[in-house]
């Protein structure tokens, strides 16, 4: 054989070992695809083959609407914490549109495992529900029979709250003062000068116990005293009911909340909040309305246009990625409460006025 011939054929078996090599070799990345999109004025399937509303609500005259009202997924691929995809299936989600190549550590945080990332979903996905029940509710009037605040985020890992309270945490009382609203516990903690330490009366896993808290700068130049928390509300309402369809454990993450709190909404007032129109939804809510940002805001556009939306409600910090991907077809209605989608949202079902987009 020649010394062309040769090299030819070294560089073909290098090439031939190097493309199966692709095919199996793992990279530590997790390719982010277009998840499932469902319809919260719609029906989602039950185990036995039958049907159940996504929005059930008992104890209160409810509405049937004409217009579709989709929350948005992301999958994940492998959707393991312990696999990896390999170096062809990173390179070909590289080059597709609607599909994104992130590192593990964005889904799987160091040193937890698949079933703790699970488990952390399905919370997640629990107290969306809960909080969109509770923001629907009180934004239509319904009158809280108990009112209860919890800790919904510690904001910083290194303060003193982080050592002392946890996630889900039920505030009762700042120094023997009976707290059941987030403005009372404000209030409370900010009546003391930066620094103080505070008793807290904290209810967890159904006992109730006193940790000791100390009050740090809010950082926003007020110079008010904080305990480094974002609270939420749990409340419960008499007569009225109102059941999600949305198994946690096949849907995870917050980012349906806003989409949930709209359905509810819709399915308890008359007429259409979607004018009749396909509008698809995402971001996160709280008992209070506040709408929040969430991740994949990509592969949730591509969601919805193939549920064939044609207004995509997004939260404020994701709308500068949203634009560089959604088509100009697509009404993307900037949005960052409660308050702001609703009003979007009759602008649009009416054709006049005008609202934010991204």
């Amino acid at each position: 054989m020649s010394r062309r011939g040769l090299t030819f054929a070294v560089a073909a078996a290098l090439i031939a070992v190097l493309a199966v090599l692709a095919t199996v070799l793992p990279v530590p990345y997790v390719i982010l695809v277009p998840g499932p999109v469902t319809d919260t004025l719609g029906d989602v399937p039950t185990a036995s083959g039958g049907t159940r509303p996504v929005v059930a609500v008992s104890g209160a005259q409810s509405y049937p609407p004409s217009g579709h009202l989709y929350l948005t997924t992301v999958g994940v691929v492998p959707g393991s914490c312990d696999r990896h995809p390999t170096l062809l299936q990173a390179l070909r989600s590289w080059f597709n549109d609607t599909q994104a190549v992130e590192p593990q550590q964005v889904i799987c945080p160091p040193g937890e495992s698949s079933t703790a990332v699970q488990h952390q979903n399905e919370q997640d996905m629990s107290q969306s529900q809960v909080d969109a029940i509770t923001a629907a509710l009180l934004h239509l009037g319904y009158k809280p029979l108990t009112e209860r605040v919890v800790v919904a985020e510690i904001l910083d890992p290194k303060s003193p709250a982080a050592s002392v309270l946890q996630q889900a945490d039920v505030i009762l009382a700042v120094d023997g003062h009976a707290i059941s609203t987030a403005d009372e516990l404000r209030t409370q903690v900010g009546a003391h000068p930066i620094g103080t330490a505070l008793r807290l009366t904290i209810e967890r896993g159904g006992k109730k116990q006193d940790v000791v808290v100390k009050t740090i700068d809010s950082g926003d130049g007020s110079h008010r005293a904080v305990i480094g928390i974002k609270p939420d509300l749990h409340a419960t309402f008499k007569n009225v009911k109102v059941t999600i369809g949305i198994d946690p454990a096949q849907v995870g993450g917050p980012s349906a909340g806003l989409a949930f709190t709209l359905g509810i909404i819709d399915k308890l007032t008359p007429g259409d909040l979607t004018g009749g129109r396909t509008v698809a939804a995402t971001g996160t809510i709280d008992a209070f309305g506040t709408v929040g940002p969430i991740g994949g805001i990509q592969q949730k556009i591509a969601g919805a246009l193939r549920a064939h939306a044609t207004a995509f409600l997004v939260p404020t910090g994701d709308c500068a990625d949203a634009k560089k991907v959604a088509p100009s077809s697509l009404v993307l209605v900037k949005v960052d409460t409660l308050d702001t989608a609703l009003a979007a949202l009759g602008r649009l079902a009416t054709g006049s006025g005008t609202f934010p987009r991204c």
